[in-house]
């Protein structure tokens, strides 16, 4: 948090578990977002992107398209 990385020792996979369901949805087998820091998703041609707060854009892998949507309720 505040533009400082933290390194985590353990799998994603793993945090996932820990972390709060309501508040973390997995979009790609290599990222997990906050819902509270999504301020877009955008087509990109290629597929679909989640951009955060600070305009940080990651990809959407296709099979996580529908639950990130059910999650946001669009």
């Amino acid at each position: 948090s505040g533009g400082k990385d933290h390194v985590v020792d353990e799998t994603l996979a793993a945090l996932e578990r820990r972390l709060d369901p309501s508040l973390f949805v997995r979009i790609h087998r290599s990222a997990l977002v906050n819902l509270r820091f999504v301020v877009e998703l955008r087509g990109d041609g290629a597929g679909l992107v989640v951009v955060l707060k600070g305009d940080t854009q990651l990809p959407v892998a296709r099979d996580r398209v529908r639950p990130l949507k059910e999650r946001l309720g669009i």
